[in-house]
């Protein structure tokens, strides 16, 4: 999957690469024959040194724009349903195209020691638009047809990504609902109704709270970070009854990230595969770490703790597995497990609205 999307990239810029290049080499030769330039210094002019700058320039526009386009696409997808947006890179695009033939115009005029090499007259002015609304036309054409592949592109990922999170949604619910977390649970109650009946009312409602949100997450490919914390807190309590209150959670989740989203129940995921793995009892508490980190392309939270194993499970790596497809497919971004110094991280992207 990672190499074919690697080999249309490839194409990709390889189109863009040729587009350019052929737009330089064309305006480059236009301008040293048909603007200001003295007809004696023409022939000296068209030589490999020229070309290439030409070449250089003009794919230093192509890519640059591509650059910017591809990393606002990854960060907000929903910018290429946006006609506002095509029509600011059309207008940038057009600004930096004339800005390129302006500056070709120079440098030819530079190297056959023109003493006023920025001057234009009437027809290099005249000569200089024309081929430029040449080039935009073909650039507009080119941005067009490429706007609309990824409409495409992200109506198809839209609908794959509908289809995966309902399956996902599903296999999430089924889990909670499975006879094994239901029995346990049942268990607890039961117990708790006859040793400790005030404790069995609250804990009632702590397992109404938790299939509460699952239902309402039913329907949702995000929800913020506040509400998953709210929700992994409640479910945290249900396991303390369970487990005898060894089970520690540490948010350190600043204010100004609670609105930030993230698939719902990845933080429940994780804390069940903490519980799953690792021995949690009341001689020997386990705390699990909630925690942001940032770098230059993304915020993260991660979920952290330390490494006991339980005898006798063996990992199966489906739910992490789940997880790392719907951000996949939700924002084109990995999950990253460490296991560092008997310290076992799983580091989530966190989204934008």
């Amino acid at each position: 999957m990672k190499s074919n999307s690697l080999s249309k990239a490839s194409v990709s810029y390889l189109w863009d690469f040729l587009l350019y290049s052929s737009l330089g080499c064309i305006s480059y030769f236009l301008l040293v024959n048909y603007t200001d330039i003295p007809v004696r210094h023409q022939n000296r002019l068209i030589n490999p040194e020229g070309i290439l700058a030409a070449i250089i320039l003009f794919n230093g526009v192509g890519i640059s724009m591509k650059y910017i386009n591809l990393k606002i696409s990854e960060t907000y997808p929903v910018f290429l349903k946006r006609r506002k947006m095509l029509l600011l890179f059309l207008a940038v695009t057009a600004v930096a195209l004339l800005g390129s033939n302006y500056l070709l115009s120079a440098f030819a005029k530079i190297v056959i020691g023109s003493p006023f090499p920025f001057r234009m007259n009437g027809k290099g002015l005249s000569w200089l638009l024309g081929i430029w609304l040449v080039e935009l036309v073909i650039v507009s054409q080119f941005m067009v047809n490429q706007f609309y592949k990824n409409l495409i592109s992200l109506y198809k990922r839209s609908k794959e990504l509908e289809e995966n999170n309902l399956r996902a949604q599903y296999t999430a619910l089924q889990n909670q609902l499975n006879p094994h977390f239901l029995f346990n649970s049942l268990n607890t109650l039961i117990s708790e109704i006859e040793y400790n009946p005030m404790n069995a009312i609250q804990f009632t409602r702590y397992l109404a709270d938790t299939y509460r949100y699952i239902l309402h997450c039913q329907d949702k490919q995000s929800v913020s970070l506040e509400e998953e914390l709210e929700f992994v807190e409640t479910y945290t309590r249900i396991q303390n009854v369970r487990l005898g209150d060894c089970l520690h959670l540490q948010n350190r989740i600043p204010p100004e990230m609670l609105k930030r989203r993230l698939p719902p129940l990845t933080l429940q995921l994780l804390i069940e595969n903490v519980i799953k793995h690792n021995t949690v009892c009341f001689g020997k508490p386990l705390n699990v770490d909630i925690y942001p980190e940032q770098d230059n392309e993304n915020d993260w939270v991660c979920v952290s703790n330390p490494i006991r194993p339980k005898q006798g499970v063996v990992p199966s790596g489906k739910g992490l597995n789940n997880l790392s497809q719907r951000y996949q497919l939700l924002c084109n971004k990995e999950i990253i497990i460490s296991n560092k110094d008997q310290i076992f991280t799983v580091k989530v992207p966190l989204l934008y609205e």
